[in-house]
């Protein structure tokens, strides 16, 4: 008998399960549909900012696979597909087709959860505003990369982490007047030393960003358009605002469903990425990991991590049996010709 693996969310975590599970097991044994809400799948995150710069084009080399590509491994995959809401006792879930209009319900033997995460939007005033952006899919890019070459303006960064950083350098490489606000007393704050957050923003002034700290964003300035922001008593003029906060594990759907979250606020998975559901999976952003550290519970939102735990999960779904022994949190990032890495705890953290 044929059994059904649907997979929410079609990017790192969710394709690489996808693609596991289906090297393992044909299509006569396993069927494997994927939806994801966007307009693309399989993509690199990471190379977003440099698309935005100009040094990556076009946009389609940051997409791994394409759905055409995974529909000749006989894995379906649904764009522009929501899932809104999943019944576990009927092992079925409600699809939303975001082009159409149209709703379905869709079965299931066994479900993957790798809704992955979302950007932390501040509750501020001219945060609507059409010139306020983030940078968290390929869509923004597109949108960024556009703005970016319109014209030369000034961009405020709100966010000193690593999405902050990159977009600074994005514009910056694109002729952009950039300052990036935080409110730490320096950049990176949850990954590098204090003094070694200095050196960063060091080298980034002298390398013509502005860069404020230990302040927060009170409002977005303008009525049909940007024109500033107000941080501290005072105001920044600006043509762009892109907000680079940091991002949540995406759950809502499955804490709806009555899937059980852990101690981070992600889904709580074994080693195996099964979550304390039988026949339902999850990996990537929306699932914790235990650091191999401290043996305790974190979620790290990595690309890295994403793709390592996904294939554990799709390895297991194929009927395999695969581990995944933890994070150390390692990470690279650069701003120009400035490379930046860190792994394990800081002193903080001891």
């Amino acid at each position: 008998m044929t059994r059904r693996l649907v997979v929410v969310g079609g990017d790192a975590a969710g394709m690489s399960a996808a693609s596991q599970a289906r090297r393992r097991l044909g299509p006569e044994r396993l069927e494997i549909i994927a939806f994801e809400r966007s307009s693309w799948v399989s993509y690199s995150a990471c190379g977003e900012p440099y698309h935005v710069a100009g040094l990556v084009d076009p946009l389609e080399r940051l997409v791994a696979r394409t759905p055409a590509r995974f529909a000749e491994d006989s894995i379906k995959v649904h764009t522009r597909h929501e899932v809104t809401s999943i019944d576990l006792d009927q092992g079925r879930l409600s699809v939303l087709d975001l082009d159409a209009a149209t709703e379905s319900t869709v079965g299931f033997d066994d479900l993957m959860i790798a809704t992955g995460s979302t950007a932390v939007r501040p509750d501020i005033e001219g945060r609507m505003l059409a010139e306020v952006s983030e940078l968290r899919t390929l869509d923004d890019a597109a949108r960024l990369r556009r703005l970016a070459e319109a014209h030369q303006g000034r961009v405020v960064v709100v966010g000193g982490g690593y999405i902050g950083l990159e977009t600074a350098e994005a514009f910056l490489h694109q002729g952009w007047e950039v300052t990036v606000v935080t409110s730490g007393a320096s950049v990176l704050e949850r990954t590098l030393d204090a003094d070694l957050g200095d050196l960063v923003v060091e080298a980034m002034r002298t390398l013509g960003i502005e860069v404020i700290s230990g302040v927060r964003i009170e409002r977005i300035c303008g009525v049909d358009r940007v024109e500033g922001v107000d941080i501290d008593g005072r105001r920044l003029d600006a043509d762009l605002v892109v907000l680079g906060l940091g991002s949540r594990p995406e759950t809502e759907l499955a804490a709806a469903a009555g899937v059980p979250l852990g101690e981070t606020g992600a889904i709580a998975v074994d080693d195996h990425q099964r979550t304390r559901v039988d026949a339902v999976w999850s990996a990537g952003d929306c699932a914790e990991a235990t650091h191999r550290l401290t043996g305790r519970p974190a979620n790290f939102h990595l690309g890295t991590v994403a793709n390592k735990t996904g294939r554990v999960a799709g390895i297991n779904l194929g009927g395999g049996d695969a581990s995944f022994p933890g994070v150390l949190g390692t990470v690279i990032t650069k701003v120009c010709d400035l490379e930046i890495a860190a792994t394990g705890l800081r002193p903080e953290d001891l």
